[in-house]
């Protein structure tokens, strides 16, 4: 007994602090410290917060008490990985005017390129080339344009047989000339309606008065992308779009929005989400491809009821642009290396099967031609390796062709 109180009347506990919004917030009480510990640790490993703290109580016999910090530790945040910036495929668009940046092959062109930034900036190609903020956003970022710049010029200079440096020259002066439109715009928006995703009929009506019909389309474009910032996520950008198009048929102005809708069908992740759940890759790829040789009985196997709109759209002959954008995705998924069922690669080859035989029309052709076979093929040339390989005959497949 010391000063009359006795040691074995002391009691710990252990408590386990994260950080939330800059605030220390209580997750839990630990009866011993490694169990603390440990538990701080399962945080910070789980990206539940990015600081932690271990404080022991002790509490003594005669209300005493006193506190310590045993423990703390802050996560290292992860690297952001950096841009990327990729090459344009398939057909190229070659841009001469600034108008033909608003092209679907132009945008297209675009997204191909950007489609990075864009996905991590939530916007889609139409938003920013109308959108003024965003133009400068970018242009605040001068390397990433001028790669893009490159990447294009490049490509288009090799396809046109001319100097890179007289494509790049060109393709600047049009990306200025756009960021003008933009500020232009950026200007002028005050003289009209505020655009709330309803009567659009009235807006489009109104902008003719002002503009006239060679202005119209892009004043449309742009304030709808005013609108579409207040949705902040890719996906609910399209489930608005879709609602929009489908209250647009009667009076034409759909068209507009089936660009802008297009050009929400880059985005891989947008996709998944619009044809989920499904069983495998090979399944959603036989599901978006009845959709987009508008099959029969495509809507009613969907589940997403934004994606039911779109299809029953497409279906009707109202969203050729979603249509072509929801092509090239399936194609572009065909080409890739991922397996159709990764958890049973045993059933690679039934499910190409199925896919190829769901993709052939009644005359025989398939959707995509010959790039679609040149896929296929490629796919068939890895499954056989990968079944020679299985039997140990790894020099037998390396050599397969």
């Amino acid at each position: 007994m010391i000063f009359g109180v006795s040691f074995w009347n002391k009691k710990k506990t252990f408590e386990v602090f994260i950080k939330k919004d800059d605030r220390w917030q209580l997750h839990s009480l630990c009866d011993h410290e490694d169990e603390a510990i440990n538990e701080a640790q399962l945080q910070l490993r789980m990206a539940k917060t990015c600081q932690v703290k271990v404080v022991r109580h002790r509490f003594l016999s005669n209300t005493a008490a006193s506190e310590m910090v045993v423990y703390e530790a802050t996560a290292t945040p992860p690297k952001e990985k950096p841009i990327v910036v990729a090459t344009p495929v398939g057909e190229l668009a070659v841009c001469k005017v600034v108008d033909d940046l608003f092209t679907a092959d132009g945008r297209r062109t675009i997204g191909q390129v950007m489609r990075d930034y864009m996905q991590r900036s939530n916007i889609c190609t139409t938003e920013l080339l109308h959108s003024f903020s965003h133009i400068r956003k970018l242009q605040d970022a001068q390397g990433l344009v001028n790669a893009a710049l490159h990447r294009v010029g490049s490509a288009q200079a090799a396809a046109l047989g001319v100097p890179v440096k007289e494509r790049m020259q060109l393709l600047d002066t049009l990306v200025t000339q756009a960021q003008q439109k933009a500020r232009a715009f950026a200007a002028e928006r005050g003289n009209y309606p505020e655009f709330k995703g309803q009567d659009l009929s009235a807006l489009s009506s109104r902008i003719m008065e002002k503009v006239g019909f060679e202005h119209h389309d892009y004043v449309l474009c742009a304030l709808i992308s005013v609108w579409l910032f207040e949705c902040r996520s890719l996906l609910a950008k399209v489930d608005a779009l879709a609602r929009l198009a489908q209250d647009n048929v009667e009076n034409g102005l759909i068209r507009q929005v089936d660009g802008i809708l297009a050009d929400t069908m880059i985005f891989a992740e947008v996709v998944q989400e619009l044809f989920a759940p499904q069983p495998n890759l090979g399944a959603a790829l036989r599901q978006m491809g009845e959709v987009v040789l508008c099959r029969k009985a495509a809507t009613e196997k969907l589940v997403n009821p934004t994606m039911k709109i779109i299809a029953t759209l497409i279906q009707q002959g109202q969203l050729p642009q979603a249509q072509a954008a929801l092509a090239e995705r399936l194609l572009r998924e065909i080409n890739t290396d991922r397996p159709l069922d990764h958890r049973s690669p045993e059933r690679e080859g039934a499910l190409l099967d199925e896919l190829v035989a769901s993709l052939t029309g009644e005359d025989g052709t398939i959707l995509g031609g010959e790039r679609t076979h040149q896929s296929v093929e490629r796919r068939r040339l890895r499954q056989r390796q990968e079944m020679l390989r299985a039997q140990g005959l790894h020099s037998v497949a390396d050599n397969l062709r």
